[in-house]
């Protein structure tokens, strides 16, 4: 699968509010809540678009939201140049991200569980789920009921995983399946409960789930600074196959 395919199916499992779409450039808007869902997608471009009056569309665009402009660069962008061309208006470089990819297969070959933790998957976001994720992240008010709004937009098949000890839900994270891939998603822990083998329970089961659904490849997105969470990923088989980050504009 080439970037830009592995960019779309991605695109696809975290749907913003509003989509607009510009001279082949998508501008996504979702009221603030993540930088994926507020910014601009700009990996297809129109043969005769205007790049530059393009770009003050975009300005003109996030301005009226009152919400900063801010483009997700990946090795898909078009024009290729774009990044540098932002840059050069003053556009600051920041959230660096490893887009990293396994063969579904390898991901369950070593499968691990952590001691007296079971693992229930759902095909939808319930109240329990929602609540232990907002604990774990620290989220709360319109926020959070604004990123609810997204996961219950994510079109099937989806996942969502909990890892319970005794009766309490200590970890939680979801997968999309769909065009042979799955998506990992909203992995977190409780903090007292890290580094005990939960996140590699809830990998494992989301990947068995997802080959039971036909996917044969999965691909999460990980902060390049995010350490703990990349030795987990390399644990499973997961590495890089590129990075993206966003150059934004107060």
């Amino acid at each position: 699968m080439t970037t830009l395919e592995l960019e779309t199916v991605a695109f696809d499992a975290w749907p913003a509010a509003e989509v607009v779409i510009r001279d082949g450039w998508r501008l996504r808007y979702n009221h603030g809540v993540t930088r994926r869902a507020n910014s601009v997608w700009p990996n297809h471009l129109d043969s005769a678009a205007d790049v530059d009056e393009l770009m003050q569309q975009v300005e003109r665009f996030y301005r009226a939201r009152h919400a900063p402009v801010r483009y997700q660069i990946s090795p898909a962008m078009q024009p290729a140049d774009l990044d540098q061309r932002l840059a050069e208006r003053g556009y600051e470089a920041v959230s660096h991200t490893a887009v990293q990819i396994a063969a579904l297969s390898r991901v369950c070959a070593s499968p691990r569980t952590a001691e007296g933790v079971d693992v229930i998957l759902s095909d939808e976001v319930d109240d329990a789920w929602f609540s232990a994720y907002c604990r774990a992240e620290q989220l709360s008010g319109p926020s959070a009921e604004t990123r609810r709004a997204i996961l219950e937009r994510i079109p099937p098949a989806t996942a969502f995983a909990r890892a319970i000890i005794e009766g309490e839900i200590i970890a939680v994270g979801s997968g999309v399946a769909a065009n042979g891939w799955l998506g990992l998603f909203n992995m977190t822990t409780l903090t007292a409960f890290r580094r005990r083998g939960v996140g590699r329970a809830l990998v494992n089961s989301l990947a068995a789930w997802a080959i039971e659904e036909g996917m044969t490849c999965a691909y999460l997105q990980v902060m390049v600074d995010n350490l703990p969470a990349l030795r987990l990923y390399a644990s499973a088989g997961f590495a890089t196959r590129y990075e993206y980050h966003y150059r934004e504009s107060g």
